[in-house]
C-alpha cells in the first residue's frame, strides 16, 4: 500500500507536530520503515523494548566533557588515532591502485616527480570515521582491527541499500528476500563480536570502569538488571549507533574536502586560523579545535549547499493527527518539513547561491545571530541534525571528526580535485544529494607538515 506523504511548511504547524509525543507522531516508524528494521535491524523496531535513545545521548554527553577537560587524555588520544589512521589509509588506497594487472587503468600514484597522488575520496574518509566512531564506541584494539572496520563500512553500506530493494518488494516476499541480503548477515556477524568483546570486559576488567562509550552502556545494563535488561540490548543499541555514525558524517566529509579543493582561496585563511589557534590553546586540544571558526563556518556553509536531505523532522502518524488549524493527517501518512529549500531562502541566508566559506564565522558578530552560527546549532532555518528532542546526539563527535580531516589535510598536505579539474558533480537520489563516491582527490605532502 502506498502512504501519503505530506510537507508541513508553515512555521507554527512545524513546531506543532515535532513536539507530539512519539506514540502519535514516531520518529523511529518512520524510520523503521524508510530502512526496513524489520527485517535489517529488527532490534531497532518501534515497538521494540530497547536501551532508550536517552542513554546514548548521555554517554556521548559524558565523553564530550571528557574532550573538553584539558587534564583529560581522552581527545589528545582521539586525534592522534584520527592522524594515525588516516596516513594508514592514505598508504593503503595507495598500494591498492598501484598494485596489480589493472593499476595503469585505475590510477594511483600520478606523476612520481610531482609527487601527486590520486585518492579515491569517499572510501578514505568512510574508513577514518569508522576508526574514530569506533574508537570513541569501543576502544582500542577493536579500532585497529582491520577486519572488523572493513566489516562496520560494509554494514553501514548495506542498510540503505538493502532497504532500498526490500521496498520494491510487496511485503509477503520481504522476508524471502532479506535472507539473500548482507546487512542480515553482518548484523549477526558484528553483533557477536562485540557479544565476546563484552565478555571478555566482563572477565577482565575492573568493575565500571568507564574508558569508552562500551563500558557506559555496560554499566547502564548492569544497574538495571531488574528492568531485565540484558548485554544482547547492547549490541543492539552499538550497531544501530555504528550505522547512524558512519555514511552521513563521511559524507560530510567528502563535500567538505570537495569544497576546499575547489576553492583554494580559502586554504590559506584557514590555515592562519589553525597556527594562532594552536598556538593560544595547544596543539591537537579540544579547545583549539573549538576555537576555529572560520574552520567551522567553511563546513557549516559547505553542509549549507549541500544538504543530504531536502527534508527534515520525519514522523510516521501510528494514529490519526489534527492539526489545531483543522488539517487532517490521516494514520500511515509520513510528515516532512522543507530542509534544502530554506538554505536557498534569502530571508535567511544573504545571497543564498553563492558559497562563502566564512559566511557564519561573520554572522558571529552579530549578537541575535552569534548563537546559531556553530555547525552544531539546530533551529527552524538549519535543521542538518534534526531539532528538538530528537536533535541528534551524535553531532558534536561529528563537528569534531569533520574539523580534524580539515585541520590534518591543511597542515600536511596540497590538494586539488583530479587533474585540477572542478568539483565533482553531486548525486541526486530521490530526496537525497549525495557526493560522487567515485572521485578523486590529488594529495602532496606540503613543506608546512616539517614545519
Amino acid at each position: 500500500m502506498t502512504r501519503m506523504d505530506v510537507f508541513i511548511c508553515d512555521r507554527q504547524m512545524t513546531r506543532e507536530y515535532y513536539t507530539v509525543d512519539d506514540d502519535h507522531l514516531s520518529f523511529r516508524a518512520v524510520m523503521s520503515e524508510e530502512f526496513q528494521f524489520e527485517w535489517l535491524l529488527p532490534g531497532q523496531l518501534q515497538d521494540v523494548r530497547r536501551i532508550p535513545n536517552s542513554v546514548i545521548a548521555k554517554a556521548l554527553s559524558w565523553q564530550r566533557t571528557r574532550a573538553s577537560k584539558a587534564e583529560d587524555p581522552f581527545f589528545k588520544s582521539f586525534s592522534a588515532e584520527f592522524v594515525h589512521g588516516f596516513q594508514e589509509e592514505v598508504q593503503r588506497l595507495v598500494l591498492s591502485q598501484s598494485s596489480g594487472f589493472f593499476s595503469f587503468f585505475r590510477g594511483g600514484s600520478v606523476d612520481k616527480d610531482s609527487g601527486w597522488t590520486a585518492v579515491p575520496c569517499f572510501p578514505l574518509a568512510l574508513k577514518v570515521i569508522a576508526r574514530l566512531t569506533t574508537y570513541s564506541l569501543f576502544g582500542e584494539p577493536l579500532c585497529r582491527d582491520a577486519e572488523f572496520l572493513d566489516m562496520c563500512c560494509r554494514f553501514g553500506d548495506a542498510i540503505p541499500r538493502d532497504a532500498l530493494i526490500l521496498r520494491s518488494w510487496p511485503g509477503w516476499a520481504r522476508p524471502s528476500v532479506a535472507k539473500v541480503l548482507a546487512a542480515p548477515r553482518l548484523v549477526r556477524k558484528l553483533q557477536g563480536i562485540l557479544q565476546a568483546e563484552i565478555q571478555h570486559r566482563r572477565d577482565t576488567r575492573e568493575k565500571n570502569a568507564m574508558k569508552d562509550i562500551l563500558d557506559f552502556a555496560m554499566n547502564w545494563v548492569d544497574q538495571r538488571r531488574e528492568a531485565e535488561f540484558e548485554d544482547w540490548h547492547i549490541t543492539d543499541m552499538m550497531t544501530n549507533t555504528i550505522f547512524a555514525a558512519l555514511h552521513t558524517s563521511s559524507q560530510l566529509v567528502v563535500h567538505t574536502i570537495f569544497e576546499l579543493a575547489s576553492r583554494p582561496e580559502y586554504a590559506d585563511p584557514l590555515r592562519e586560523e589553525i597556527k594562532q589557534c594552536f598556538e593560544l590553546h595547544g596543539e591537537g586540544t579540544k579547545q583549539a579545535l573549538d576555537s576555529m571558526y572560520k574552520v567551522d563556518s567553511f563546513i557549516k556553509e559547505t553542509q549549507r549547499m549541500n544538504p543530504l536531505d531536502a527534508s527534515a523532522l520525519a514522523r510516521l502518524a501510528l494514529k490519526d493527527y489534527t492539526f489545531s488549524n483543522g488539517l487532517h493527517i490521516p494514520k500511515g501518512s509520513a510528515i516532512f518539513t522543507p530542509n534544502a529549500p530554506l538554505f536557498q531562502d534569502e530571508r535567511f541566508y544573504p545571497d543564498p547561491t553563492r558559497f562563502d566559506g566564512f559566511r557564519f564565522s561573520k554572522m558571529r558578530h552579530d549578537p541575535k545571530l552569534a548563537s546559531s552560527c556553530d555547525l552544531t546549532s539546530t533551529n527552524e532555518r538549519s535543521m542538518h541534525f534534526g531539532i528538538g528532542r530528537h536533535a541528534c546526539p551524535g553531532r558534536f563527535m561529528v563537528s569534531d571528526e569533520v574539523k580534524l580531516a580539515v585541520v590534518h589535510l591543511l597542515q600536511n598536505f596540497d590538494f586539488c580535485i583530479e587533474n585540477h579539474g572542478p568539483r565533482p558533480k553531486n548525486m541526486p537520489f530521490g530526496k537525497f544529494i549525495l557526493p560522487d563516491m567515485g572521485a578523486k582527490v590529488w594529495l602532496r605532502p606540503s613543506a608546512r607538515g616539517n614545519e
